[in-house]
């Protein structure tokens, strides 16, 4: 190339400038596998100013035979009267790849750059997630709400001298290095995010639905293990739904931690009830439960005795702090989930409500929920009454705060074990682990009687839960549409599969360095303690594995007392 300056007596410098771009950062799952990355490719570019000012007459057959190399549909007049500055050639895996396309008599007036070209891992929902890159800039997902994290910050530099005349050997004088985008692992594990597609995509097919998702949280961190959905956008954060019966939980667990109800109250059921007198409008239940107690009534789903228990929770603590209680657990709120265009959902001020909005909005109508809101919102019956903010973050540290006490969440899981046990949700049960959970299915009213989104919220294991899930479908139109024919059978399934792969792919263990326990149970990390031999543990805490001594990766940990943190 300076030989080529030099026949056109263009005036080499002493240093020549190459520009190194900034990478962004890595996206990576939790077992650190990659989802996204940049891949650098060379791109061509013409420097049209400069061929105008040059001698076009001689240039016109080599620029003719430039742009057929690139295989550019235009011809030459027409690229020069353009008006524009640069034209695009082409790009290709290497600087020589497009060089080499490029007639010698053209090579003063091409640049060969390097640009990022971003990588996706699509498979199993994970687009939806991930967002894009378009033209250099963040669109949705993870990229676009962490982009001042990812971005690369500055371009680096390498300053090079050439000597010789024939040979102009480069010589690197000095290299400012580019300061790159920081790295981030998600909370997912593209394990179990498989194992809910699948079920999910298979679910869809067999109740013929609009569409289906599902969401997988730890229940005490909060850390998002999979979040899938059919389809074509993060309807998980971007969209609501009605949450029907699966609210009630949450409704009586309200009534119980505000004094309304102590949990020994019975209703009588007669399968259908007016929630206002004054106005045409009856609720009705599938069946006729007679005199039901408050377990029993959340257990088979009853809505007679869920509006009997809206109408204390008004007449005893009003509307404006039965709405406060609603945001409290969430609702109405964005989660703060670290992927762009989460909404807040819709939860009108008391204000705004009708007459019957008190006993509707306790039967999961006249509020609108995004999947994930509902699931964080449920999971604080999971977590013992502690509200923990979702995250898809890893190294993120659990925020959470207390909402309910452990007295009132205990008495809610007796009875959400019991839907299970007894009640609408039989067909979530998963042989040889216990689980505890919610149905609900909600009409669609605005598109038709006969439409309805079926839910199943639920966490396993109910006496020290792991994991809470969410699964919804939208408009199942297979014959059934009710949640516990519907919804609590994929719960099981994934609950099956999770189950099932864990036994397949337990914990391995390196014996040559200290592991990295943190972020495990404590079951785990003794588990894998025990296989190394180790048996002198101070533990301290409880949650999971916060800070542990030896560091992970010591080498000189053998024969040294363990400390393990848990938070």
């Amino acid at each position: 190339m300076l030989l080529s300056l030099r026949s056109f007596n263009v005036t080499v410098g002493p240093l020549w400038t190459i520009r190194i771009p900034a990478s962004r950062g890595k996206i990576l799952d939790v077992q650190g596998r990659l989802c996204a990355y940049d891949e650098f490719v060379s791109v061509g570019y013409l420097d049209l100013d400069y061929v105008r000012g040059s001698n076009l007459n001689r240039l016109k057959p080599y620029l003719e035979l430039l742009l057929r190399n690139f295989k550019i549909e235009k011809t030459a007049e027409a690229i020069l009267s353009s008006g524009n500055r640069f034209l695009r050639l082409g790009e290709g895996p290497s600087r020589d790849e497009i060089l080499k396309l490029v007639p010698t008599e053209m090579l003063p007036f091409v640049s060969v750059e390097l640009e990022p070209r971003r990588k996706r891992f699509t498979d199993f929902g994970m687009d939806k997630i991930l967002g894009l890159i378009v033209a250099n800039r963040a669109v949705g997902g993870v990229e676009e709400a962490l982009d001042a994290q990812l971005r690369g910050k500055r371009d680096g530099k390498a300053f090079l001298k050439f000597s010789g005349f024939v040979t102009l050997l480069p010589q690197l004088v000095s290299l400012k290095d580019p300061v790159n985008g920081k790295d981030v692992r998600l909370t997912i594990d593209l394990d179990l995010q498989r194992i809910c597609y699948e079920e999910i995509v298979k679910a869809r097919e067999q109740n013929q639905a609009v569409s289906a998702g599902a969401i997988v949280m730890e229940t005490k961190t909060g850390k998002i293990r999979a979040m899938v959905t059919t389809r074509n956008w993060n309807d998980a954060v971007l969209g609501y739904i009605e949450p029907g019966s699966a609210l009630k939980p949450i409704v009586y667990a309200i009534a119980i931690e505000s004094s309304v109800l102590k949990g020994d109250e019975t209703f009588q059921c007669t399968g259908q009830i007016k929630p206002v007198p004054e106005l045409d409008v009856t609720v009705r239940d599938i069946d006729v439960h007679g005199t039901v107690g408050v377990k029993e009534a959340l257990a088979h789903s009853c809505n007679s005795a869920t509006i009997m228990i809206a109408r204390l929770i008004r007449e005893k603590i009003g509307e404006e702090a039965y709405y406060e209680w609603l945001k409290k657990v969430g609702f109405g709120e964005k989660t703060g989930v670290e992927i762009a265009g989460e909404i807040s959902g819709v939860l009108r001020k008391p204000s705004q409500w009708s007459k019957i909005d008190f006993a509707m909005i306790s039967i999961g109508h006249g509020i609108g929920t995004p999947p994930l809101q509902f699931l964080a919102a449920f999971n604080t019956l999971a977590n013992s009454g502690k509200y923990v903010r979702p995250t898809i973050v890893e190294e993120n540290t659990p925020v959470e705060k207390r909402v309910l006490s452990e007295e009132t969440s205990r008495f809610i899981r007796e009875a959400l074990q019991a839907v299970v046990s007894e009640g609408t949700g039989k067909r979530a049960n998963v042989l040889g682990v216990s689980v505890a959970g919610k149905t609900g299915t909600a009409q669609k009213l605005a598109d038709g009687k006969d439409k309805y989104v079926s839910i199943f919220a639920g966490y396993f294991p109910s006496e020290d839960p792991l994991y809470t899930i969410l699964v919804y479908v939208d408009e199942p139109s297979a014959g059934a549409y009710l949640a516990g024919e519907v919804a609590a059978p994929i719960f099981a399934s994934i609950v099956k599969r999770m189950i099932q792969f864990r036994k397949e792919h337990p914990l391995s263990v390196t014996t040559h360095a200290m592991p990295d326990l943190r972020g495990l149970t404590l079951r785990d990390a003794l588990l894998i303690l025990q296989q190394l031999g180790i048996s002198d543990v101070t533990i301290e805490g409880v949650g999971r594995v916060a800070e542990q001594y030896p560091e992970p990766g010591a080498i000189d940990f053998r024969g040294k007392t363990v400390f393990l943190k848990l938070q």
